[in-house]
């Protein structure tokens, strides 16, 4: 079996870790060989020596992320040689990849699936079409497009591109200033009277949840639910500042992760969904306890979502995904199964200003891994005022025995991280 990767994560140090997880697939199969296609610097974090020989090709492409030069290396790849998957699980490539197998016959998401789970107007008309609640967002192709929904949609507003990644180029609004500073930012990124390709929501208190799992041959493989908590998006600083923030498990036995998971069901059921692939999902809970469709991407979570899911599976979701594509059993690379999944969360420090007198590298709470201080925090340091929501102190991954102890872990973190981080308020 050969399989062409198309691979290459924003974080650059994370890009080793997820080739080794697919050398891992590639062994327990026994004859499965990868051809990978990455960014520039990866082989550099890689360990020394030659590589694994599960390996048949490798190569570095020069500004991966510009089109251009990706898709003509793999067209050239796939001219010369046989492949049996084409595996992209970057949301950038999600699109090319689909392209790239219905041009060469190869089996996979195909282009409509590819583009529904990208277009964010196209996801939720589709979506509401079958019947699932949606979060409502109106189309913002041009400037009068623009103020005319503001008009309905008032403040707080949303303004984001249909088919980003990332959470790239999103404007919160707030009052009239927010809305004209928006509206000719995303104007300046396309020629002249062509379409914005942009939506405008509005922003709400309600909670959000993600849901993050890999469906496979027509049914759920697993799913982890989860809360956002503190989060300041769409908050103005002052409202966000002093607040932990960070993702929380939600037990998937209980009744609000069965309802989540029946809810993501459905959304997969009406979309044109493809037989095998991870996903990341964002849904709006009303204080009734009913979900509406954020959105919905065909690919697994980034940054701390990724890391989480590692810790509650014991495997990471992308080898997983492309050992049901191999056929293999997840359970060889470490899988635990959905009855033995780990609780965990992640945790960000609420940011503070001041002289950093004392800053531990260490954290000696039961239940914490991971901890690590944001980079300009050591001791002797000046941190200035917050200028950002999303700025913090450092950030941990936590893990309990259960889903109420999380919380009291976290609580526990929280409490320590108070008095070991001393930072004197600056006159």
């Amino acid at each position: 079996m050969r399989i062409l990767v198309l691979e290459a994560m924003a974080n650059l140090e994370l890009n080793p870790e997820t080739i080794g997880g697919f050398v891992e697939v590639a062994r327990a199969h026994g004859d499965l060989q990868l051809t990978i296609l990455t960014r520039e610097g990866v082989r550099d974090l890689m360990p020394a020596g030659e590589l694994p020989p599960e390996i048949e090709y490798y190569e570095e492409i020069p500004d991966y992320y510009t089109q251009g030069g990706v898709e003509r290396r793999a067209m050239q790849l796939l001219d010369e040689n046989k492949y049996d998957l084409l595996f992209a699980p970057r949301e950038g490539d999600i699109i090319k990849a689909a392209r790239l197998r219905e041009i060469y016959g190869i089996p996979g998401q195909r282009v409509d699936s590819a583009v529904a789970y990208r277009d964010k107007l196209l996801m939720k008309r589709l979506a509401a079409a079958g019947g699932v609640a949606v979060w409502p967002s109106t189309e913002i192709d041009d400037a009068v497009d623009f103020w005319t929904a503001l008009r309905e949609h008032g403040f707080p507003s949303l303004l984001k591109p249909r088919a980003d990644r990332g959470g790239e180029n999103i404007a919160f609004m707030h009052d009239a200033a927010d809305a004209l500073g928006a509206i000719q930012r995303s104007a300046a990124r396309v020629p002249i009277d062509a379409p914005l390709g942009y939506v405008m929501e509005s922003f709400n208190e309600q909670t959000m949840c993600h849901a993050d799992g890999i469906w496979h041959d027509g049914r759920m493989i697993y799913l982890l639910p989860a809360e956002y908590y503190g989060f300041g998006t769409g908050r103005k600083l002052a409202d966000a500042i002093g607040r932990p923030f960070g993702s929380l498990m939600i037990d998937p036995a209980a009744d609000r992760g069965r309802r989540m998971q029946q809810f993501i069901e459905q959304v997969i059921g009406v979309l044109p969904s493809p037989d095998s692939f991870s996903f990341h999902a964002e849904v709006w809970e009303g204080a009734d306890g009913r979900f509406s469709l954020n959105e919905i991407a065909s690919r697994t979570g980034g940054q701390f979502v990724r890391y989480d899911a590692r810790i509650a599976t014991g495997a990471d979701p992308d080898a997983i995904w492309l050992a049901l594509l191999a056929g293999v059993d997840p359970a060889r690379i470490g899988y635990r199964g959905t009855g033995d999944f780990r609780p965990c969360a992640n945790v960000q420090l609420p940011y503070r200003s001041g002289r950093v007198r004392t800053a531990p590298a260490v954290c000696d709470v039961e239940g914490v891994l991971d901890w690590a201080l944001c980079e300009p925090v050591r001791e002797g340091a000046v941190l200035p005022e917050q200028r950002h929501w999303a700025e913090s102190l450092g950030e941990a991954t936590i893990v309990a025995d259960s889903y109420p102890a999380l919380t009291e872990t976290r609580q526990r973190f929280l409490d320590w991280a108070d008095t070991a981080i001393d930072i004197q308020p600056l006159p």
